[in-house]
């Protein structure tokens, strides 16, 4: 059944015993791809795609967890001092969560509990849907055991799992838009600060290529790769990452190799780019046309310079713009999962060409809020 964008109804049997929910949103990376990791700031926009989380306590000694779209069932003990479970597993994710946890509060008992998590995010399609089962999971918990744990520090403990604990090589923003909701401006440094943008009157479509994204491991090789690419010059120029400019970096070309001049003309030109979509994006209206082309003008660069682009991704932006998006640029790592379109408000008609277009799943998305927990 497709649950894109619609509500999961939940048949609650009053009863029983007190039942916990918890739901967190997608995210898209609208502007600054493959510069969280870098330090650099990012536009993150949080969608109306979600993963809920349900959970009643049980008796026992165990966390049993169901997931009906991963047809997995599993069991996680409530004592776990690392690790047990294999890697990208759902308990894997959920273990991570408990143990991010108790390292901020040693003291706190879990109890046992029985899970269901639904969600409406298409797996390795770029949209953060291991970020949103982390800080769904974390804010679930922090619910339960009323530890009054604000938004940041849920995005901070689901860093904390992903990138320590799962050590899956990502950065700050994906668990930030998925806490905080909405849209805002993230500088993605040790102790980053967010500057809340004002939902702009725009619409959003997301093709699901239907290639998976990158693998963890190819990702952390691709990242690996840049950050090396970045350190040399950072230090053969003696100069910080935000002060470089692409003119500073055409005047140092001769000493730099070229395929090393690529990879820096696209970190720094999106870094130049997404500054100028936040300046937009502050606007009483910003102009959808510019940032448009801002958007389709980051996908060349990705494309081309930090090669993570796709011939089916680049069509997709093309076919989208063809049929009336004012721009469009792949989200996520890239090499396979979503396509971001830019539209006017109302593009129900655009969607429903591209499908007929592509033969892919096209849906219109808004901004949404962030990760909620409440008692039913």
């Amino acid at each position: 059944m497709d649950l894109i964008g619609k509500d999961i109804k939940l048949v609650i049997d009053l009863s029983r015993k007190s039942m916990y929910f918890s739901s967190a949103p997608a995210r898209i990376c609208l502007f600054g791809e493959h510069q969280d990791y870098l330090e650099l700031k990012v536009i993150p926009v949080a969608i109306n795609l979600r993963l809920q989380i349900t959970s009643q306590k049980v008796s026992g000694n165990v966390i049993e967890a169901h997931s009906q779209d991963l047809s997995e069932t599993t069991q996680i003990r409530m004592n776990i001092k690392y690790l047990e479970a294999e890697k990208g597993s759902l308990a894997s994710y959920l273990e991570a969560g408990i143990l991010a946890l108790k390292k901020l509060k040693q003291d706190i008992v879990i109890p046992p509990l029985n899970v269901e998590v639904r969600s409406q995010i298409p797996i390795a399609s770029g949209l953060s849907s291991s970020a949103a089962l982390l800080v769904g999971w974390i804010k679930h918990l922090a619910g339960i055991l009323e530890l009054n744990l604000d938004e940041r520090t849920i995005a901070e403990l689901a860093y904390n799992a992903e990138h320590n604990f799962l050590k899956i090589p990502c950065g700050r923003m994906d668990q930030y838009a998925s806490s905080f909701g909405g849209i805002f401006s993230l500088a993605c440094k040790e102790k980053p600060t967010l500057n809340r943008l004002k939902y702009p009157n725009l619409g959003l479509i997301i093709v699901n290529s239907q290639i998976p994204k990158l693998t963890s491991n190819v990702h952390g090789e691709k990242v690996a790769k840049i950050k090396q690419v970045v350190d040399n010059f950072k230090k053969m120029c003696n100069k910080k990452l935000e002060d470089i400019t692409t003119d500073f970096l055409q005047e140092s070309k001769e000493k730099i190799k070229s395929n090393e001049f690529k990879i820096l003309k696209g970190v720094v030109s999106i870094k130049e780019n997404t500054s100028i979509a936040e300046k937009e994006l502050s606007k009483p209206t910003p102009d959808l046309e510019l940032l448009g082309q801002l958007l389709t003008t980051q996908h060349k660069f990705l494309k081309n310079n930090i090669q993570v682009s796709l011939p089916l991704l680049d069509k997709i932006v093309e076919k989208g713009i063809k049929n009336g998006a004012l721009g469009g640029k792949l989200t996520g790592a890239g090499l396979g999962g979503s396509v971001v379109l830019l539209t006017e408000e109302a593009n129900e008609k655009i969607v429903e060409k591209i499908r007929n277009n592509l033969k892919l799943p096209a849906y219109s998305v808004r901004i949404d809020k962030g990760a909620i927990f409440e008692v039913v």
